[in-house]
């Protein structure tokens, strides 16, 4: 297995592509890490020149427009019901009581962003964005520490929870400079897109958040960061400098600042990347990306990233830690879509090698299936266990995701989609089938079943089913 491995990392630049998550007025000047976007016109034809490979030189020298304020933002609003019916595959005296024991959720969803981009002067640009939403209070969780002797002959750890804190987020908060149209400068807090993976990308190694397979176009959160952007002139090459430093987790000491580099060199039609990351006390990362098509039809996207260590803390079955500091670790991901505008048909396809998982997910399973008992988490070592589970994200090592996008049922109005993931390692797999309505021009409807289920009977988990249906009313950007 772990000749296989080293196959797929050494031989993934060959294999890979990038897509772009574009944002809008955030990145009009220094454009970002975007990825290259393939459209569906320009899948249809070899030219080499519809391809738009990142920061060109045209975009990127692009002066900022003096003395202008942009404000604007967006609004969704939506409601709707969710039904849930957990462990239904297996035998059961009473079916119908069993559906009827399900759970049903009403879901309310009101959220809304505001930006600024204000050009003050030539060559400079601040820029803000402002998440709120409801619920317009959200809660703060926390412990209390009763000193042991108190209560009692041992230390007591309570959670507690508190309402009251106003629901805004600063999503990004940066300013943009330049210097004669070389080195474009961009500090504050703002995504970084190094990554070409859609449903998952191990070569983010920068942003905060995620992605989420289930919605892979979301906006992600970055972090406080000063990036240099460096064209290197008469070409499209461009290298990409990071400065992280320390945060309150950190206690902003100097020696935690963290340092990333990323080199994008244009091939032909063809994009490579090559990067890495490094902090102190941390496994260094290097990562490998390569962006095409093939025969200018289909886009195939992939990433490789080989560490020295893991940041994450492993249990065995009777729940010990297990760090592994001293060991080489893989991540790869290989992927492809298509779209085709005749048919109003898309598809993307990605499979994902997470060499940080486990391969055998029984133990951090089982510390999650604990965590249903309230009376657990009164135990700091046990949360800690379960902290340090949720960390890794995908806890598995083998992920396969699938989207099938038909955009036209015989009418503008109505659309079909599929989602379908594979936790080969979990053993688990996830089916959803959303159709979408639209009613009119400011009313929408989406409803559909999601099937989670285990792959084998050694499986851990008893899945569930649900049904989703929601409205969505006005919303919209400004």
């Amino acid at each position: 297995m772990k000749k296989i491995i080293i196959f797929i990392f050494a031989f993934l630049p060959f294999f890979v592509f990038a897509q772009e998550n574009s944002s809008n007025l955030e990145d009009e000047l220094f454009g970002g890490e975007e990825d290259t976007l393939i459209s569906a016109e320009e899948t249809r034809s070899d030219s080499k020149s519809n391809l738009k490979f990142k920061a060109d030189l045209e975009k990127a020298s692009l002066t900022l427009e003096a003395k202008k304020l942009r404000i604007g933002g967006s609004l969704s609003s939506s409601m709707g019901i969710n039904y849930a019916w957990e462990d239904p595959y297996s035998k059961k005296d009473d079916y119908l009581k069993s559906f009827k024991d399900g759970k049903g959720t009403f879901n309310t969803n009101l959220n809304g962003s505001l930006f600024f981009d204000a050009r003050p002067v030539e060559d400079l640009k601040l820029y803000g964005k402002f998440l709120f939403g409801f619920p317009f209070e959200k809660s703060l969780s926390g412990a209390l520490t009763v000193p042991k002797g108190t209560l009692s002959s041992n230390e007591i750890v309570i959670p507690v929870t508190v309402n009251g804190a106003v629901n805004i987020k600063i999503q990004e908060l940066y300013t943009d400079f330049s210097v004669k149209d070389i080195a474009f400068f961009r500090f504050g807090k703002h995504a970084v897109k190094w990554g070409t993976g859609y449903f998952y990308s191990p070569a983010d190694v920068i942003n905060i958040s995620r992605i989420d397979p289930q919605d892979p176009t979301a906006d992600r959160e970055g972090g406080l960061s000063l990036r240099t952007h460096i064209i290197i002139p008469k070409t499209q090459h461009n290298i990409w400098l990071y400065l992280l430093p320390p945060g309150q987790g950190d206690g902003f000491d100097p020696k935690y600042t963290a340092g990333a580099a990323k080199g994008e060199f244009v091939i032909g039609n063809w994009e490579l990347g090559l990067g890495g990351w490094y902090k102190y006390k941390k496994a260094p990362r290097l990562v490998t990306t390569l962006s095409g098509s093939i025969a200018g039809k289909v886009a195939v996207f992939g990433e490789g990233v080989f560490a020295w260590g893991s940041d994450y803390t492993y249990y065995e079955t009777d729940m010990t830690p297990a760090p592994e500091k001293s060991k080489p670790f893989f991540q790869a991901t290989l992927g492809g879509s298509y779209s085709n505008d005749d048919t109003h048909t898309s598809i993307a396809l990605q499979y994902f090698y997470n060499g940080f998982g486990y391969s055998n997910t029984d133990a951090a399973v089982n510390i999650l299936d604990q965590a249903k008992n309230p009376a657990l988490l009164f135990n700091a070592a046990f949360r800690e266990k379960v902290q340090n589970v949720l960390a890794m994200g995908n806890i598995g090592q083998h992920y396969i995701a699938f989207n099938l996008s038909q955009n036209k049922l015989g009418t503008d109005k109505l659309s079909l989609n599929l989602f379908q993931q594979f936790a080969v390692s979990e053993l688990e797999g996830f089916s959803k089938l959303t159709l979408n309505w639209k009613i009119y021009k400011f009313a929408s409807m989406s409803t559909g079943p999601s099937f989670s289920y285990p792959l084998s009977s050694k499986s851990k988990t008893k899945g569930g089913i649900g049904y989703t249906l929601s409205f969505r009313l006005g919303g919209g950007t400004f």
